[in-house]
């Protein structure tokens, strides 16, 4: 398949929700290339607008300014700049599909079928990426906001996320409520799983996404874990962040916050969590009558409201590649 017609999709929802374990099973196919986390596709378009065409030169110079990036990519550079040479000129989608497809990956891959990018930050960006990529599917990975929220907790500057347990409450109703957005508006191009679903039954959940992405499941993915720990040694802070994916389906990361979630917190997230945790499957563990209730909201949703205060500025900007510029400079800048 020539890489203009390869299908991309996009893992979305709230970080520490398990997508770089969903990304893990997805490399370990031998017919999909998902590089590790990476806003190459954003960072490309701060630079260059919505550019249709790229020329060889262009191209190159395109692909050498993604050392600047954050996170850029590991790319497989003498193979890609062959790529580039071959099929120059470029459309900003085929520039981008060539990227994934010379990226680096611990796996052996056969013939190509899928590429997908795993980036719990695209959850704020899925209209952009529908427009460079028209036929783009996403899968949409949700988590309990209970574990969730523990786990960023522990994660805290690995991440650059600290602050109270509402904080981090509302950056996943904030998450949720953007993707759900644009599910609710193309529902054809999405599929839900749940963290909780994908690690009690890995397999028939891995069927079920595979035959949404139009991909011949492969029992390869299931053994994911027997490579993926040369991640850590290119990137030490990976095996940090990420160090349970060495536990593969490890059924005691579900319902953690059972034991581990102090009292008041609880019943706060799950006050300030609301319908939206209800109507997403998760059901609250404590009640509150309504007086109590009311003082939650007064006392503890401005911090929710603040929490969220950074990622709203976040979705304003990336509407404007302009403005996305000129942050990046500022930020280039203080470094």
């Amino acid at each position: 398949m020539l890489p203009d017609q390869l299908p991309v999709f996009f893992i979305v929802g709230r970080g520490r929700s398990g997508s770089t374990l969903l990304r893990s099973l997805f490399d370990a196919h031998p017919q999909v290339k998902i590089p590790l986390e990476s806003r190459f596709v954003q960072y490309l378009l701060y630079h260059y607008g919505y550019k249709e065409h790229f020329s060889c030169e262009e191209a190159l110079q395109a692909v050498g300014l993604l050392a600047e990036s954050f996170e850029p990519p590991a790319l497989n550079e003498a193979s890609l700049t062959a790529a580039i040479r071959a099929y120059a000129p470029l459309s900003f989608s085929m520039l981008c599909k060539l990227i994934y497809l010379h990226t680096h990956t611990v796996f052996p891959k056969e013939e190509i079928l899928l590429l997908g990018d795993k980036n719990p930050r695209y959850s704020f960006f899925i209209p952009g990426l529908m427009k460079l990529f028209p036929e783009a599917k996403f899968v949409f990975l949700l988590r309990d906001y209970r574990d969730n929220v523990l786990s960023v907790g522990r994660a805290g500057k690995g991440i650059g996320e600290r602050g109270h347990p509402v904080v981090s409450l509302g950056r996943w109703r904030l998450y949720n409520q953007a993707v759900l957005r644009q599910q609710r508006k193309h529902p054809g191009r999405f599929v839900s799983i749940r963290f909780e679903d994908l690690i009690s039954d890995p397999e028939t959940e891995l069927r079920a996404l595979c035959g949404f992405l139009q991909l011949p499941f492969r029992p390869d993915m299931l053994q994911y874990q027997e490579k993926v720990a040369a991640y850590g040694k290119q990137d030490p802070g990976f095996s940090g962040l990420h160090g349970s994916l060495q536990t593969p389906f490890n059924k005691a990361k579900v319902g953690e916050w059972k034991h581990a979630l102090r009292g008041k917190d609880l019943l706060r997230c799950e006050v300030l969590a609301g319908r939206l945790a209800e109507g997403l499957g998760y059901a609250p563990s404590m009640k509150a009558n309504s007086l109590r209730r009311l003082g939650i909201y007064l006392l503890y949703g401005p911090v929710c409201l603040l929490g969220q205060l950074r990622f709203l500025l976040k979705m304003l900007l990336y509407r404007s590649p302009f403005l996305m510029r000129i942050a990046y400079r500022l930020i280039k800048i203080r470094q």
